[in-house]
């Protein structure tokens, strides 16, 4: 059993409530524990405090934990996120709960999750475009005009779409975007990922679910300028005749759990609204 003595929290900037509780965390924990805290804007300009951390709290919503998902990824430090927002599929303590629930997991006596991610290269820059804990959209900019992307896998021409864009999600994401679509989940631990288009016009073919092994291309037919975005917060601008290559990255994210994995589906519904109880 390991326990975390160097703690970082980094919050959301543009809730009060999640500094209040990070400043409130410090002032409960510090005798035992040495902190440092940041918002998610700040902490770029400090990121050599993160190396020297044994645990990462995020404080905040999804949004927030997927912004130190991307700053911890290539250190392999846990994550424990404290739901400041609404939903909270990644999150694993409520705020209400914060200050109660903390030592147990300050002791070590939580597993480890680890969730894995995406990574996407451009084939004509051979530049990494971007890591994703949770999707990859590829999708039309301004213009009210349908995109026409070309998706192949593993070499082999799946469907050129007419559509409004693309998007790639993990097992982590497809409770996301990949959800609101109609898509599937994916058990949390599923190493697969999942190809679904965005308002696809004339076509009944409505995605896949792709093995950890399989890479995607995405090739830009249109002639419009067509928008990449990774977690909703990196963006990137594809022309006509770009590649994109999608495939498992070797990079993971590990979140501290309380729970076993298959209490995923019971929080999930609740979550959502499906069922009801505690």
């Amino acid at each position: 059993m390991t326990s975390y003595n160097t703690i970082g929290i980094i919050y959301n900037s543009l809730s009060e409530p999640a500094s209040t509780l990070s400043r409130k965390i410090i002032d409960n924990f510090s005798n035992d524990k040495t902190f440092w805290s940041a918002n998610e804007i700040d902490i770029l300009n400090q990121k050599d405090k993160i190396n020297q951390s044994d645990l990462i709290i995020a404080v905040g919503g999804d949004g927030t934990i997927l912004r130190v998902a991307h700053l911890v990824a290539d250190h392999n430090i846990p994550i424990l996120g404290i739901n400041m927002g609404r939903v909270g599929f990644m999150s694993e303590i409520e705020e209400s709960d914060a200050i109660k629930a903390l030592p147990w997991y300050f002791e070590g006596n939580a597993r480890i999750e680890k969730r894995y991610m995406l990574e996407a290269v451009s084939l004509r820059t051979n530049e990494v475009f971007a890591i994703s804990l949770n999707d990859i959209a590829v999708a039309r900019g301004n213009l009210i005009r349908v995109a026409e992307i070309a998706t192949y896998i593993d070499g082999v021409h799946l469907a050129t779409y007419r559509c409004d864009g693309i998007i790639v999600s993990t097992a982590t994401g497809s409770t996301g975007y990949n959800l609101a679509l109609g898509g599937p989940v994916l058990d949390p631990l599923s190493k697969d990922f999942i190809l679904k288009p965005i308002a696809s016009h004339m076509s009944q073919f409505g995605g896949v679910v792709l093995s950890s092994s399989s890479r995607i291309k995405i090739e830009i037919i249109s002639d419009q300028q067509i928008n990449f975005s990774s977690d909703g917060f990196i963006d990137k601008q594809l022309k006509k005749s770009d590649q994109i290559e999608i495939y498992q990255s070797k990079k993971y994210i590990s979140f501290l759990r309380k729970k076993q994995s298959s209490e995923f589906w019971g929080d999930i519904t609740r979550k959502l609204g499906i069922r009801k109880g505690i």
